[in-house]
């Protein structure tokens, strides 16, 4: 099947259908993840001229809001509509696979067609949509994935010096996204390093380059950075780029690395096989694929680890080098012995993918599709209550329901765990109980308490006195409603 896959934009349909397949059921509720639902409302605010670390607040660069707010200008609100651009999104970051892995095999002496590359983008947008948060959430890693991958194809292909420059600021925009991008950016500027010394080109060809190539890199920053020092508050900016990192370093138990590392690669085999067999067998094919692969691998898995907080969709970012170079093994140039060459079989390979496709798809029309949108229904009671200008608080449930009620948040703190976890209160100073009574003290009509009970909670305390439960939607949550409204 692979080798009718011979022209671009067919490719790019191919993995644009496959993508959208794939993560179907995952375009309908309200919510899969509390960070979604903040990239949505924090755009919202943008495009109503709020500012970023001053109006709202969060812990994340500003480009994941600007882009979300650049999508809701051009296609609307709507959430099913960010669900399918994600789903596009993850198609043209395979596509790019597909085209970094094509600068790789090109040169080579085989004659005939090569599968690999598109195996490569095949590859990434299985991986990066099945049905748990592992990619499905249209999380940073899935959006800056993007930008590494143009950033590192445009580097291969092109060696004009204006190339270099474009190529440091796509990465200085994937930066801009998460800054955990420049790991990409060093493995991606080390390889280029290793392939001009290996070619014996003259210093200052490759200087040039890699000069042109950091300054783009750090101009989305550095416009950043000056945008917020002409609003006063150039230290914000700094105390959430570089110094909030810093505090939210655990030191977890060494085994649990471990354990972490452990259920990632289990949880996509086969391909980590296929990525660890491709380095083993790195003699069979051209040595650039695997020296790169390994180096952005060791490069990513050490940011992925040095926090020690084990958020599952972190390993979104591995799946780069992950997919690019497990597409190798389908490289005809590789010859597996009987151990792994079934794997290779069509007979074997493409009635196991469609088994995997039928499962995943299944999958998540249960735990997407067929569950209960408790989110979607809240909205709907309120709607039919609010009158023009009142306030709701989301309190710890779903912050999203703002947005489906065209509402705003009383708080800067979108996020609800800034506020109702201890150990962010401490991280970014926050004041719980004093943030609560500024709440209150704007009066909100509705304010939701997610179940389990946190009846400890300063804020759980002073309900008592002002508002009464008007409505309990099973042991989701509880909306309470303010008692001199009725």
């Amino acid at each position: 099947m692979l080798k009718y896959l011979t022209k671009p934009w067919t490719i790019l349909t191919v993995f644009t259908a496959f993508a959208l397949m794939m993560r179907l059921f995952s375009f309908f509720p309200s919510v899969i993840n509390h960070d979604e639902s903040t990239y949505i409302l924090i755009a919202d605010a943008l495009r109503r001229g709020q500012v970023y670390l001053k109006d709202v607040m969060d812990t994340k660069p500003i480009g994941i809001f600007l882009l979300f707010a650049f999508f809701q200008i051009l296609f609307g609100k709507a959430i099913i509509v960010i669900r399918v651009i994600t789903a596009v999104w993850v198609a043209f970051t395979g596509f790019m696979l597909y085209q970094t892995h094509r600068q790789f095999v090109q040169s080579s002496s085989l004659t005939g067609y090569n599968p690999a590359p598109v195996a490569s983008g095949i590859i990434y947008i299985f991986i990066a949509s099945i049905y748990s948060t592992y990619g499905l959430s249209p999380n940073t890693e899935l959006f800056f994935n993007l930008f590494t991958i143009t950033g590192l194809y445009l580097i291969l292909r092109y060696k004009s010096v204006v190339i270099f420059f474009l190529a440091g600021l796509v990465l200085g925009a994937g930066f801009m996204i998460k800054y955990v991008v420049l790991f990409d950016a060093l493995a991606i500027g080390l390889f280029y390093l290793w392939l001009q010394v290996r070619s014996e080109k003259s210093w200052h060809f490759w200087l040039l380059r890699c000069s042109l190539l950091a300054l783009g890199f750090m101009i989305p920053f550095g416009v950043v950075w000056f945008w917020y020092r002409q609003l006063d508050l150039g230290e914000t900016f700094w105390f959430y780029s570089f110094e909030l990192s810093g505090r939210y370093v655990l030191k977890p138990i060494w085994y649990e690395y471990i354990n972490f590392v452990f259920n990632c690669f289990l949880s996509f085999l086969p391909v980590v096989i296929w990525f660890f067999y491709c380095i083993w067998n790195w003699r069979n094919t051209e040595t650039d694929l695997p020296v790169l692969s390994s180096l952005w691998a060791m490069f990513i898995m050490f940011i992925i680890l040095w926090p020690g907080r084990f958020f599952s969709h972190y390993f979104v970012q591995f799946m780069v080098p992950l997919s690019l170079l497990g597409g190798s093994f389908f490289d005809p140039r590789r010859i597996p012995g009987r151990a792994f060459a079934w794997m290779r079989k069509p007979v074997v390979g493409y009635p196991l993918l469609g088994l995997l496709i039928i499962a995943n798809v299944a999958a998540q029309k249960i735990i997407f599709y067929d569950r209960k949108d408790y989110p979607g229904e809240v909205a709907a009671y309120l709607n039919t209550r609010l009158q023009p200008g009142e306030i709701i608080y989301t309190g710890d449930y779903e912050q999203i329901i703002y947005h489906l009620t065209g509402t705003s948040s009383p708080t800067p703190y979108i996020h609800s765990s800034l506020i109702w976890l201890a150990a962010n209160n401490n991280t970014l100073k926050i004041n719980q109980a004093e943030e609560f009574e500024k709440i209150l003290n704007k009066n909100p009509r509705f304010i939701l308490i997610n179940y389990p009970l946190m009846e400890n909670n300063p804020l759980y305390i002073k309900l008592q006195k002002s508002y009464t439960v008007a409505k309990t939607f099973d042991k989701e949550v509880i909306v309470y409603e303010r008692k001199n409204e009725g």
